[in-house]
């Protein structure tokens, strides 16, 4: 539509007002889609143990979780418990990771607002415990896409070295804690990891020495 405007003060105050008007729509718009840019501005956790199935992020601002690949690692229970699964006389071997060439650790990617991050690392501290340090790592997401994402991994003294297989299942049945038996533990890494569809060999392999019946 053509203003035609007689009255030049008055054409001169529409279109000023008109000028402000678009250039706060502008704005407008461009704030929203500033929030909406993919880059810089969300971080992501990776999960490989009980990070992914106690709803821990649900309450602390995650938008996205799924299912992902960790490349050159897999999971390993070398992390003796003493004190939640296990005691200083019979620990209980629990899940860490281990580097190995061509391994491949499935597990889950959560996505959070990177506002959020000293909030997450505090919490992540807290609770795995200081000898649980983050590394940032790229991780392959389900749909195929590749993000950097935090990984915790056991750097501490409580490692449990030098055992056969066999020797190790059975630390698991001497040992409990104070969140219960060693083997309720092994049992719920096993029957989480099936509820996800998340077929992990070591896991199997080592339930099936804990549990010859399963």
């Amino acid at each position: 539509m053509i203003l035609i405007c007689q009255d030049l003060t008055l054409c001169t105050a529409l279109h000023r007002n008109r000028f402000y008007m678009v250039l706060f729509g502008l704005l407008l718009v461009g704030g929203n889609e500033s929030e909406r840019l993919p880059g810089g501005v969300t971080m992501w956790i990776f999960g490989y143990g009980s990070l992914m199935w106690d709803g821990w992020e649900t309450e602390r601002g995650c938008t996205r979780r799924m299912l992902a690949d960790l490349l050159g690692y897999c999971r390993v229970f070398n992390k003796a418990s003493v004190k939640n699964w296990g005691t200083k006389s019979a620990p209980c071997p629990t899940l860490n990771l281990a580097k190995v060439a061509g391994g491949v650790c499935r597990g889950v990617a959560f996505e959070f607002p990177d506002g959020l991050k000293e909030e997450l690392l505090s919490y992540l501290s807290n609770r795995e415990g200081k000898a649980f340090r983050l590394h940032e790592m790229p991780v392959r997401l389900e749909s195929n896409s590749e993000v950097s994402a935090l990984v915790p991994l056991y750097e501490g003294q409580n490692v449990i070295d030098g055992k056969t297989l066999e020797e190790t299942a059975a630390m698991v049945k001497a040992a409990s804690g104070s969140d219960g038996s060693c083997f309720s533990y092994i049992k719920g890494i096993a029957e989480k990891l099936t509820g996800l569809g998340i077929s992990d060999p070591v896991v199997a392999e080592f339930w099936r020495k804990v549990n010859p019946d399963a």
